[in-house]
C-alpha cells in the first residue's frame, strides 16, 4: 500500500488531505498528523470568539478551487442572509473545514485508508528512497511521500521582554490559548505590535470585560485598514499589471508605479483597494523579479505598509477597533522600548517616541506580544524543525521567510537539491512566492500538490 504522511492539519494540511482523498487510487494510505487540538482548525480558525471575523469576504473563502461558492453555500445554511461580501466569524470557517475533512473521509474510494493521529512528528529520515517518519510515541511510518504542512510558529520574543517574562507579566503568544494570565479589568496593558494580531487581542480583552487603558506600540505606528462594505470593480487590472511588470525590478520603482496608479484611479473615483487587488495575481512575479538586496529593502522599509494595505480587516472589526481608539481606551504609539523596570505591582516601560528624543514611561500590568507569527525557522526551537535542519533535509530562506522549495513545491535540501519524496505547503511558501499566506492562494497550492503526489505515488 502506498503511503502519504501529511504533517500539520491546519488549513493547508487539511485541504491538501481533502483534495488528495478525492483523486488518489485504491491501495493508498493517508496519515494526517496534528500536534494538538481539533484537526482542520489550526490557530487561525480555532478561536471561540464571535467577534473574530474573517478578513476576506465569504465569497472568496471557498477551500476548493473548482467550487468557488462552496463556503458561501455552507454559510447560507448556518447564517441565512450571508452574501458574497459578508465577513463571517472565523470559528464558522473552522466548522466548515472540519466538515470538509469529514466529508472527504466518508466519501473516499474503497481501498483508501485515512488515519488521523494527534501527535508530534519527531524526525524524518530517508530510507531506500522513501521516508521514515518517527512520531512522539515511538511509532514509525514508512512513507512514499511526506508533505510538511505546518503553518506559522509562535511570535519571536524580543530580548527586551526577558524582564517581564521573568516577572510573570508577559504573554509570549496570545493564540496559544485564551489569554490566561490574570489581568485585572482596570489594569493597563501594553501590546507589542499594531497589526491584525493586536487588533484581535484588543477586541478579545474588551470582550472579556477589560476596561483599563490598552497601549498599542509599534515602530512606525501603522494601523490596520478596513475593507469596504461594497464589492470592488474589475476594470483596472490590465493597466495595473502592465505598468508594474514593465517597470524596473526595484522596490522604489514599484512604489512609484503604485502611487501613480492610485492617483490616476482616484480621478475616476476608483478606490485604492481596487489597485491593490489587481496586483494580487502577479505578486509572485513581482517578488521573484527582485534581487535579494531589493527584497531586503522591501522587508525593512515597505513591508509594514504593504501588509496594512493588502491584508485588511472586516469593516465591523475595524469599527469596533476605531471606537476603542476614539473612546481613549486604546492608545496607539510609535516608538521603541528602551528599558523595562519591574515594579511591586507591574512594569515601568520606557519608550523612545518615534521622531523625537523624548522617552515616555508607562506603568502597565502586563505586556502581550502581538508582533505576529514567526517564519524564521532559525529561531524556532521545534524538535522536528531542528532535526530537519541538522540532517540537511530543508534549506531555510536567507531572509527568514520560510522554507525553500522549487516550483512544484518540492523541498530543497541544504545543497538546494529538490527532495523527491518531501514537499511543503503552507504560509512559509512566501519565501518563494510572497503571496502565499491567504486562502485564495493556499487552496490552489494545496490542490496542485495533491494532484501531483496522487499521480506520482498512485
Amino acid at each position: 500500500m502506498n503511503t502519504l504522511v501529511i504533517i500539520g492539519a491546519g488549513f493547508s494540511g487539511a485541504v491538501t488531505a481533502v483534495q488528495f482523498l478525492q483523486v488518489c487510487n485504491p491501495g493508498t494510505r493517508v496519515v494526517l498528523l496534528n500536534r494538538s487540538g481539533e484537526m482542520a482548525r489550526g490557530l487561525a480558525y480555532g478561536t471561540s470568539s464571535s467577534r473574530h471575523l474573517l478578513n476576506v469576504p465569504a465569497g472568496n473563502m471557498s477551500a476548493l478551487v473548482d467550487q468557488p461558492d462552496h463556503f458561501l453555500r455552507f454559510c447560507e445554511t448556518r447564517l441565512p442572509g450571508t452574501t458574497p461580501a459578508s465577513f463571517v466569524p472565523r470559528k464558522l470557517y473552522g466548522e466548515y473545514l472540519c466538515g470538509l475533512l469529514a466529508d472527504a473521509e466518508r466519501n473516499c474510494r474503497d481501498g483508501v485508508s485515512f488515519e488521523r493521529i494527534t501527535t508530534e512528528a519527531h524526525s524524518i529520515e530517508e530510507q531506500n528512497g522513501k521516508a521514515r517518519v518517527r512520531i512522539a510515541d515511538g511509532r514509525e511510518f514508512i512513507a512514499d511521500h511526506v508533505i510538511l504542512a505546518f503553518g506559522n510558529f509562535s511570535p519571536f520574543n524580543p530580548t527586551i521582554t526577558s524582564i517581564p517574562r521573568d516577572a510573570g507579566r508577559y504573554v509570549a503568544d496570545p493564540w496559544s490559548g485564551e489569554i490566561e494570565v490574570p489581568i485585572e479589568p482596570q489594569a493597563p496593558v501594553l501590546l507589542l505590535g499594531a497589526g491584525l494580531t493586536a487588533l484581535d487581542v484588543a477586541l478579545t480583552l474588551d470582550q472579556q470585560g477589560h476596561s483599563g487603558p490598552v497601549y498599542m506600540l509599534s515602530r512606525r505606528g501603522v494601523q490596520p485598514l478596513p475593507h469596504r462594505s461594497s464589492r470592488h470593480v474589475d476594470n483596472v487590472a490590465g493597466d495595473v499589471v502592465q505598468a508594474l511588470l514593465s517597470s524596473a525590478p526595484t522596490v522604489l520603482s514599484y512604489l512609484r508605479q503604485m502611487r501613480s496608479l492610485v492617483r490616476t484611479a482616484a480621478r475616476d473615483d476608483v478606490d485604492w483597494r481596487d489597485i491593490v487587488a489587481a496586483v494580487r495575481p502577479i505578486t509572485a512575479q513581482l517578488w521573484q523579479r527582485l534581487s535579494e538586496a531589493e527584497r531586503r529593502r522591501f522587508l525593512r522599509h515597505m513591508q509594514v505598509y504593504w501588509d496594512a494595505h493588502r491584508h485588511r480587516v472586516a469593516p465591523a472589526s475595524y469599527a469596533a477597533f476605531s471606537a476603542q481608539i476614539e473612546q481613549g481606551r486604546l492608545k496607539p504609539m510609535a516608538g521603541r522600548i528602551h528599558d523595562i523596570d519591574v515594579l511591586p505591582g507591574g512594569l515601568s516601560v520606557h519608550i523612545g517616541v518615534r521622531g523625537s528624543a523624548l522617552v515616555e514611561s508607562l506603568e502597565v500590568s502586563h505586556i502581550i506580544n502581538c508582533t505576529g507569527p514567526n517564519s524564521n525557522l532559525a529561531r524556532v526551537d521545534d524538535r522536528l524543525i531542528v532535526q530537519l535542519r541538522k540532517v540537511g533535509l530543508i534549506r531555510l530562506d536567507s531572509l527568514g521567510l520560510g522554507i525553500c522549495v522549487d516550483e512544484s513545491l518540492s523541498v530543497l535540501d541544504q545543497h538546494a537539491v529538490p527532495v523527491k519524496w518531501l514537499s511543503y505547503v503552507g504560509p512559509m511558501l512566501k519565501a518563494q512566492f510572497w503571496e502565499a499566506t491567504a486562502v485564495p492562494e493556499l487552496r490552489r497550492y494545496a490542490r496542485d500538490l495533491a494532484v501531483r503526489i496522487a499521480a506520482e505515488i498512485g
